[in-house]
């Protein structure tokens, strides 16, 4: 809010992108803003009262943005009349722009990274980066406006330092504007801007807008794999869980499965398995399993993306299947105990900011 009045107040011409940025504020933070614009004592500030006036389905809003604006006339400011209300602003500009979204999986941080390019017109677009943490939510977005030609070489640049573990793959634009809101919504960082962007993505093209949409993918005639050879593509290797004294949790487990006197073999797993489930009911990982099975969905998703369709059919079929996606959260309990061990081989962190330009 205070970027737009600076903008406003500073003689930056108001556009029809700085619009749509300004719908998707808190009502109160644009009931603020519309207010403090009208103070502004300017005909730039009347050509932005004007220009989003018509986007404006709250009348309340409509009539402080009317008040300001004859006041603004009354003190000899030249005024344009806003347009009747109707279509928005917002909307024309939805149908007509070009939209590009790309998603990464998690690293062994729990972090991956989310881009939108966004054209707000022609062969001009804003990219916007996000970095989101698997149960934290969004920790960080930035947005740049670049010309066609500079994002195509800025998106190439980024795919091909993208190496393995780690893969980056195009996504539905409105479910890339979903995910940017969905992870806002647990942070509670940028939530205007999030909801911005999902409110534009929203009318772009795109077969999956929400969660539910990814187990109507086709999948094609290929058979289920298995859950061990789907665990087994790498875009699962970097994922690591963590919690508060994992390291003293690791040590109960070895000593539950290797007492003083020795256990069956089949006694000591059972010890095991009774051990991992009861963490994965507690307080500390528990509330963990929902982030979990969003993550196994988004990992659906990329491996549709990727044209394994038969890992695909595999996961959605285990996602159907709640104790599937509990036996699942087990394995990569046990996983994240093991590689306590490597502690000081690090793996390929998040994707390289797209705005670190180095080779």
């Amino acid at each position: 809010m205070e970027e737009v009045l600076r903008s406003i107040a500073e003689g930056g011409e108001p556009t029809e992108e700085i619009v749509g940025r300004v719908l998707g504020l808190p009502e109160k933070e644009l009931e603020d803003l519309l207010d403090t614009a009208g103070k502004l004592k300017s005909a730039n500030a009347a050509r932005f009262l004007a220009l989003i006036y018509p986007s404006l389905s709250d009348k309340r809003l409509q009539k402080l943005v009317k008040k300001a604006l004859f006041l603004l006339k009354t003190q000899g400011i030249h005024v344009e009349e806003p347009r009747p209300t109707g279509e928005s602003v917002l909307r024309k500009i939805e149908t007509s722009r070009e939209a590009r979204a790309y998603l990464s999986n998690y690293d062994d941080r729990l972090t991956r990274v989310l881009l939108v390019a966004t054209e707000m017109k022609k062969n001009q677009f804003i990219l916007s980066h996000g970095e989101l943490h698997f149960s934290d939510g969004l920790t960080e977005l930035k947005s740049m406006t670049l010309p066609r030609e500079g994002l195509e070489t800025l998106l190439e640049d980024f795919l091909r330092r993208a190496t393995s573990p780690m893969v980056v793959q195009p996504i539905s634009a409105p479910y890339a504007g979903y995910l940017v809101e969905e992870a806002a919504g647990l942070s509670g960082k940028e939530t205007g801007e999030a909801r911005s962007i999902n409110r534009i993505l929203a009318a772009a093209e795109g077969d999956v807008r929400r969660p539910e949409d990814i187990y109507l993918l086709n999948g094609g005639s290929a058979p289920p794999a298995s859950l061990e050879n789907v665990l087994a593509h790498p875009i699962f290797e970097p994922f690591l869980l963590t919690w508060p004294d994992i390291e003293g949790d690791e040590k109960k487990l070895l000593e539950a499965v290797n007492p003083s006197i020795v256990l069956p073999p089949y006694l000591a797993e059972e010890r095991r398995q009774a051990f991992l489930e009861d963490l994965a009911k507690g307080e500390r990982l528990g509330p963990k399993i929902t982030f979990f099975k969003r993550m196994l969905e988004d990992y659906a998703y990329l491996l549709h993306c990727l044209k394994e369709y038969s890992l695909f059919r595999g996961l959605v079929d285990r996602l159907k299947e709640q104790a599937s996606v509990g036996k699942t959260f087990l394995y990569f309990i046990q996983k994240s105990f093991g590689r306590l061990k490597e502690k000081g081989e690090r793996l390929p962190g998040v994707i390289v900011d797209p705005y670190s330009r180095k080779a």
